[in-house]
């Protein structure tokens, strides 16, 4: 028996897709973001009670430009995190935390530029899983 693959109704997603910082190469960018930062951003109380799951894409250059080679244009990014909660406000509310704007936001401004990156929201089907 078949089941419908069907949109999650429990649990939201918020990707960031992430430009570098001017100035930052790859291998700056991807030890920094997983070694210091990630530890940055467990370190904030609403962060640990609203996320069910945080999530680090480190991209693979090499790969990359075997994909681009065949055509698919290159992006820009070196990662994506990857937000996950029981629905969208609950990630919203991480980020229009004081906390994090005191102590996260001073450190992705060494690494990222928001200005430069881009934001994905929406929920998903896991269609197959092994």
């Amino acid at each position: 028996m078949s089941v419908a693959p069907a949109l999650r109704q429990d649990r939201a997603r918020v990707v960031a897709l992430m430009h570098p910082k001017e100035g930052v190469s790859f291998e700056e960018f991807d030890k920094y973001w997983l070694n210091e930062h990630s530890k940055v951003f467990h370190s904030i109380a609403i962060g640990k009670k609203n996320l069910t799951k945080y999530e680090q894409f480190h991209f693979n250059p090499a790969v990359n430009q075997m994909v681009a080679a065949q055509g698919t244009p290159a992006l820009p990014y070196f990662g994506m995190a990857v937000f996950e909660a029981e629905s969208f406000e609950k990630i919203m509310e991480i980020f229009k935390d004081p906390e994090y704007h005191r102590v996260v936001v001073p450190d992705e401004d060494k690494f990222f530029d928001r200005t430069k990156s881009s934001i994905l929201t929406g929920q998903f089907a896991t269609i197959w899983e092994q």
